[in-house]
């Protein structure tokens, strides 16, 4: 008998949940879910220890009409402290070089906390800067963003450029 009581109460209380699954809570817009496809990240280990990190978003496939005078990447860095203040540093501090198919960055304007373009890149974080970096057009349909270092060594990542 006390069973029927208990699972009479498990049922009534159960049968008043919401027919939204979880997945529902993570719904993005169209711009977003292109972003994360455009999204790449790799690391650059040296003896077991983590020297850089690239985290980049390929714009021009998430917003097709807004990006079309050059090649443009939200470009996250993260590079192992030595003592250097992480709001004040750039990639030559680090002696590290950016490059898409070979070719140096046109432009790097710094991401503040507060722009909306930051929300395009999921890693949020004190440690890494952020940038937004435009590179001359490339004909090629292959795609190689480069951070490199002499010393550490480099990471690729490779994107397709739509046709």
């Amino acid at each position: 008998m006390r069973f029927s009581f208990i699972a009479l109460a498990a049922i009534l209380a159960l049968s008043g949940c919401s027919q939204k699954g979880a997945f529902g809570l993570f719904t993005m817009d169209e711009a977003h879910e292109r972003a994360v496809e455009q999204l790449r990240s790799d690391r650059i280990v040296l003896s077991m220890e983590t020297k850089a990190i690239l985290t980049a978003v390929y714009l021009n496939p998430v917003y097709p009409e807004e990006y079309k005078d050059g090649e443009y990447f939200i470009g996250a860095f993260y590079f192992e402290k030595r003592n250097l203040d992480v709001k004040k540093w750039t990639l030559d501090d680090h002696g590290y070089t950016l490059s898409l198919n070979g070719a140096a960055p046109v432009s790097m304007e710094e991401i503040k906390e507060k722009d909306p373009r930051r929300t395009l890149i999921p890693v949020q974080n004190n440690w890494y800067r952020y940038y937004l970096i435009r590179f001359d057009t490339v004909s090629a349909p292959n795609l190689s963003l480069r951070l490199e270092n002499n010393q550490t060594g480099s990471v690729v990542l490779n994107y397709q450029k739509a046709q």
